[in-house]
Order: structure tokens, then C-alpha cells, then sequence
């Protein structure tokens, strides 16, 4: 953490003693956290990633991403594409439970549409299975 912390300072073109005016603790502090002779508590540490605009697992040498929220490095990096983030979304909606059953359904559907059993409609480009169902329902889900 002391040499992120020292570097991001840098980087901000501030001394010492102005980040510890910022933190309302010493210039000797901030010494102490740059140089590893002390560590601030947690309290501290969230102050620190605020005031950079860093996580503090970034701060604490956890991630070598400085970005506050993993969002930000998918939409930058298109790691994900724009279906899969609303499948994320709609995930985030229900419990851990609900999740994992609709996960097994996900799965369930996707082995029907890769099937043998499985026509493909060419003229529309559907999957057409009279076992894959088109919506769950609430009782599935719930």
C-alpha cells in the first residue's frame, strides 16, 4: 500500500503535509504510511480511496485496477457483451436461491436448442422445440 499511496499523491501533485491536512492527521503520518513504518486503519483507508477516486482494494495492492467499479472495466474493455450484461442485471433482481434455479433453467433451455431435437427454422432464423418452454413462470422462479 505505501507505494500506491505514495504515487497516487504524486500523481495528484500534492505533498505530504497537504494530504494530511485533507485526512486531519500529520504530515509525520503520512511519512509513516508512505514509508510501510505504519499502516492507517480502515477508516483511513477508505478516506485515502475516496479522495483518489481508487477502490481500496486497489489502495490495499488486492487489484492492480485502480477503477472504483468492475462495470467500468467491462464496458471499457467490452468483456462482456450487451446481452450478457442484462442477463447480469436481471440476476441482481432475485435472491442467490432464485439465481441458481434459474441458471439449471438457463442451461436446461440452452441443451434443448443445441439438441438433435432441436429444428432450426431457416427462413427466420428461430429455434423451434416443443420441450423448450419460452417463459418460466413465477412459480419456477419463486
Amino acid at each position: 500500500m505505501n507505494l500506491r499511496l505514495k504515487t497516487l499523491r504524486q500523481q495528484k501533485n500534492i505533498n505530504q503535509a497537504e494530504l494530511g491536512k485533507i485526512l486531519d492527521v500529520g504530515k509525520t503520518t503520512i511519512s509513516n504510511y508512505e514509508t510501510g513504518y505504519s499502516v492507517p486503519d480502515l477508516e483511513t483507508v477508505v478516506k485515502l480511496a475516496d479522495y483518489f477516486n481508487v477502490s481500496t482494494d486497489y489502495l490495499l495492492g488486492r487489484t492492480d485496477y485502480p477503477e472504483m467499479c468492475t462495470e467500468q472495466i467491462f464496458q471499457t474493455t467490452n468483456l462482456l457483451a450487451e446481452n450478457e450484461i442484462e442477463v447480469l442485471e436481471i440476476l441482481r433482481k432475485v435472491n442467490d436461491r432464485q439465481q441458481i434455479k434459474l441458471i439449471g433453467r438457463i442451461e436446461e433451455i440452452v441443451k434443448q436448442i443445441t439438441s438433435e431435437k432441436t429444428n432450426h427454422n431457416n427462413e427466420t432464423g428461430d429455434f423451434k422445440s416443443s420441450a423448450a418452454p419460452s417463459t418460466l413462470s413465477k412459480k419456477e422462479v419463486g
